[in-house]
């Protein structure tokens, strides 16, 4: 090593300015390191001590106490990434009572031992009991909690938390008993939500906007039939026998008729932790997208009486494929619409995720999920329940015959 004016260069690029004692460095003086780090603060026998700051060459800085050439005592070190701790060191870690502020916005303010937390949070916690039971037009709450690996309660905060929904997902082909089919859309693994209950979810929408909500309630009050009231029913459109001599029926159109366009659902929205906890209110399961897969594959219905396509034009007395067809598509397309309007009765699973990013302190917590049976809405179930109608008098034939001889007596008499 050398001095190049006040500096003393090192071998291996370092430069050196400040105070000596017995040819080490000791009290003020600044240290730039070949590799980028830089040092401005106190020395004693060539080792950083006591008060000083540190500049990385990855962005960070550390501005507090030193100790044998070591972060030690109270201290500051704001990071490359955004984070931030305060507090307390010891042999160059987090030891003692401390504030960590992450870069996604998370902090623990606390105890902590030996770089990691007092207590810690490893998982989610839904309170209450699974499976839960709700009705489709009742919207429900829930509450989320952090748990450390004892299930205490761990008072975080700023923790990124993101709920989803969906049914159990079961890879096989619709058969007359089943009306379930997923195996046919292309691409449909890489929607499933994986869990950890020993099988995959098939996404399903999940709200907490009461405006629509309401707005939804409103809508199947509207639009779904009584069942107690008997209309005539509308004329139905007559298929034109041209249209299928020159071939004309457009499959497409009629399938086309079972899809009900409706807007984007609006989802529930990220929840933040705060003291560990966080309340989710005014849930509920929006009605399936249009061709949902779960519950596209309609019952089986009776196939249509096959019609020769050879003849020009239909059998007198019965009716052509193409009419067959299209009241086959009118009815699955009442059956269709109005099923698409309310949610299905059964069993649904909603999934919490943490989702904070950066994961704090490179770890993310352990899934919870929470599984609700859902019910027929209670007023559906009143106004689909037939009234038990008023018997009059029974025509008794005996007894108007008797009356009237009696009558024909008195008259006489």
């Amino acid at each position: 090593m050398y001095f190049e004016g006040q500096w003393m260069k090192y071998k291996d690029g370092g430069l050196y300015s400040g105070e000596w004692d017995s040819n080490q460095r000791s009290g003020n003086g600044t240290l730039q390191e070949a590799q980028g780090q830089t040092y401005l603060g106190n020395w004693h026998n060539n080792k950083r001590h006591e008060q000083g700051k540190q500049y990385y060459k990855d962005g960070s800085r550390y501005d507090g106490n030193w100790h044998n050439d070591k972060r030690h005592g109270q201290g500051e070190l704001r990071c490359g990434d955004g984070s931030i701790f305060d507090g307390q060191w010891k042999n160059d870690v987090f030891h003692g009572f401390g504030m960590h502020i992450s870069p996604s916005g998370m902090y623990f303010e606390g105890q902590w031992i030996n770089g990691k937390p007092s207590e810690m949070a490893v998982k989610i916690v839904i309170k209450g009991a699974s499976p839960r039971d709700a009705q489709s037009d009742q919207p429900f709450t829930i509450e989320i909690e952090t748990h450390d690996a004892n299930g205490n309660l761990v008072k975080d905060n700023g923790r990124k938390l993101e709920l989803t929904a969906g049914v159990k997902y079961a890879p096989v082909t619709a058969t007359p008993q089943s009306s379930i089919d997923l195996t046919s859309d292309d691409g449909v693994e890489d929607r499933l939500i994986p869990t950890e209950l020993g099988y995959d979810l098939f996404p399903y929408p999940i709200c907490n906007d009461t405006a629509f909500f309401e707005m939804y309630l409103k809508e199947c009050e509207e639009e779904e039939p009584d069942p107690t009231v008997k209309g005539k029913a509308k004329p139905k459109e007559r298929v034109k026998e041209e249209d299928t001599e020159s071939g004309k029926d457009d499959q497409a159109s009629i399938d086309g008729s079972l899809v009900e366009e409706r807007k984007e659902y609006p989802r529930v929205a990220t929840v933040t932790v705060e003291d560990g906890t966080v309340t989710v209110p005014s849930l509920f399961f929006a009605p399936p997208p249009p061709n949902y897969k779960p519950f596209a594959v309609p019952e089986e219905e009776t196939p249509p009486t096959p019609v020769d396509r050879s003849k020009s034009r239909a059998a007198p007395g019965r009716r052509s494929e193409a009419s067959i067809n299209a009241r086959t598509a009118s009815k699955l397309s009442k059956r269709s619409s109005f099923e698409e309007k309310g949610v299905r009765a059964g069993e649904y699973v909603i999934s919490v995720r943490d989702i904070t990013q950066p994961p704090f302190l490179g770890f993310c917590l352990e899934p919870a999920y929470l599984i609700v049976r859902l019910l027929p809405s209670a007023a559906k179930k009143a106004k689909a329940a037939k009234k038990p109608k008023e018997r009059g008098q029974r025509w008794n034939t005996n007894r108007l015959i008797t009356a009237a001889i009696a009558e024909s007596y008195t008259q006489n008499h």
